[in-house]
């Protein structure tokens, strides 16, 4: 039996919040709407020594369960943490749309 979760993971100072999508292709295009909105507050360069309280990481999650294991893709972006608010804001009213 295999299962497969699609989800949208948003971290800041220890703040986390995530939002389940039904399928991959809804999950992805919010994840392009969102990182589009914020393209000019997100961070290029992500460098390891990064002070975490500096940033917002926003991720797109592919879990799939397998009766052999679990394998799990997280792509992911980071943004100013002064755009946590407004990130968090715009995925709850995209995610509210959807239903």
């Amino acid at each position: 039996m295999e299962e497969n979760m699609y989800s949208i993971e948003l971290l800041h100072q220890g703040k986390y919040e995530s939002w389940d999508f039904k399928d991959e292709k809804t999950r992805d295009e919010m994840f392009e709407k969102v990182k589009k909105e914020f393209a000019d507050r997100r961070i290029d360069e992500k460098n390891e020594d990064v002070d975490d309280s500096k940033i917002v990481q926003l991720s797109a999650t592919n879990l799939k369960i397998k009766d052999d294991g679990v394998s799990q893709t997280v792509p992911y972006e980071w943004y100013r943490s002064s755009a946590f608010n407004d990130i968090l804001v715009s995925l709850n009213h995209r995610y509210e749309d959807l239903e």
